[in-house]
């Protein structure tokens, strides 16, 4: 993904349950630039808090979701801020920085730095594998 496609994204507005391409929430920028730009299929997002979970884990068991200690270009990224996570995806782009849609911001595009200023202090980084590339064992 390069500068001007994450350009592209800029300012597109934030909608509850937006899943693109004039329109996103968090998860649904997450899915359509994972989608679009990288082939990964992530799974529809769940409202409630229970199914989310449920996603996670049985991605997370299965191993096509792993945690990275780094983050690496195109890479899931889980912002906590108290009990309210948001997701974006990790661009190495002007020196790293996180694509997402903020609700009353639209998309924005925040450097690793600025996100402990906006009120993230705490990132999880993820890779996601393609579901056929991950074999159980």
């Amino acid at each position: 993904m390069t500068s001007d496609e994450v350009n592209a994204y800029i300012n597109r507005p934030w909608v509850g349950g937006g899943r693109g391409p004039d329109s996103f929430d968090c998860w649904g920028l997450l899915a359509w630039v994972q989608r679009e730009h990288f082939g990964i299929h992530l799974p529809e997002r769940v409202t409630d808090p229970a199914g989310m979970r449920a996603i996670y884990h049985d991605e997370l068991e299965s191993g096509r979701w792993r945690i990275v200690p780094r983050p690496v270009h195109g890479c899931g990224v889980l912002l906590r801020s108290g009990d309210r996570p948001h997701v974006g995806v990790y661009l190495q782009i002007d020196g790293g920085g996180v694509l997402h849609a903020m609700e009353g911001v639209g998309v924005i595009y925040t450097s690793r730095h600025q996100l402990t200023v906006m009120g993230y202090p705490r990132a999880t980084w993820y890779e996601f594998l393609p579901r056929d590339s991950h074999s159980h064992a």
